[in-house]
């Protein structure tokens, strides 16, 4: 059925329909083509040779290709994750010193040396 025509026997207007019915609407079609197709296949298996014929002219599944690892497939190397602002400056204050004349004056700035 269409959307217009489930909103129709719902009483219920069409935006209404897809906004509140979102993933109805979207996975709904795949799981009864699904069952239809699991039906078939099971008629077919007990010699009923229309369903064994359907099931045969239907077009072959595709098999998804397995994804190459990033390096293999020419992608990039995900970046490494960057500092926010508050740990950026966190970082900066930390060395905040160096080469100032509180550098001698400050804990731990003989390791900034």
């Amino acid at each position: 059925m269409s959307h217009e025509e489930i909103s129709i026997g719902l009483g219920i207007s069409r935006n209404t329909l897809e906004k509140h019915f979102e993933a109805e609407l979207s996975h709904g079609a795949y799981a009864k083509r699904l069952e239809v197709l699991v039906a078939m296949h099971a008629a077919a298996k007990k010699g009923n040779v229309a369903a064994q014929k359907a099931y045969t002219a239907m077009p072959m599944p595709r098999a998804a290709a397995t994804p190459l690892p990033p390096d293999e497939a020419g992608a990039p190397k995900p970046k490494a994750p960057t500092k926010g602002k508050k740990e950026q400056a966190q970082a900066e204050a930390l060395t905040a010193q160096a080469g100032t004349d509180w550098q001698d004056l400050l804990p731990g700035s003989a390791a900034l040396q």
